[in-house]
């Protein structure tokens, strides 16, 4: 990935982080957790799908999205989701907030709550983005070790 296009997503995670309130490292990890891709469309069993960098589903946010931001074009809303990198992270930072937010601001809890309420599949969603998070935690400390 060319380093301005890098910058400028890095940008988009931080902006997000920032206007919800969350630990951008946090927001990094659910991206990394998500392995979605600019373009993404991810069908799921129950024929809704997860688009872009954070795989957001059709079926529980799109039509949400498309009121709020769309004026409640759901195409719109699908393709912006699916294709605008910085707008799904935006997106995805937000429910990520509430997520955190019905978890009683359980920022563990609400990372689990963001990938499912099923308790299983919740707690197996949060383990993987804890793991992420350290390794992301542990690459900046090397880092600024190595600065010193």
């Amino acid at each position: 990935m060319p380093a301005l296009i890098a910058n400028t997503f890095v940008a988009c995670v931080l902006q997000a982080a920032h206007v919800n309130g969350l630990p951008p490292d946090v927001l990094a990890a659910v991206i990394i957790a998500e392995r979605g891709d600019i373009g993404a469309a991810s069908r799921n069993r129950n024929g809704s799908e997860d688009l872009g960098v954070m795989q957001i589903n059709t079926s529980a946010w799109l039509q949400h999205v498309a009121r709020a931001h769309a004026g409640g074009d759901a195409s719109r809303a699908y393709t912006r989701l699916r294709d605008d990198s910085c707008y799904n992270v935006a997106v995805g930072g937000w429910i990520l907030a509430r997520a955190i937010e019905s978890a009683h601001g359980d920022v563990w809890q609400g990372v689990g709550f963001y990938h499912s309420r099923t308790p299983r599949f919740a707690e197996s969603y949060r383990q993987r983005v804890r793991r992420i998070h350290r390794r992301i935690a542990s690459r900046r400390s090397a880092a600024t070790t190595a600065q010193r």
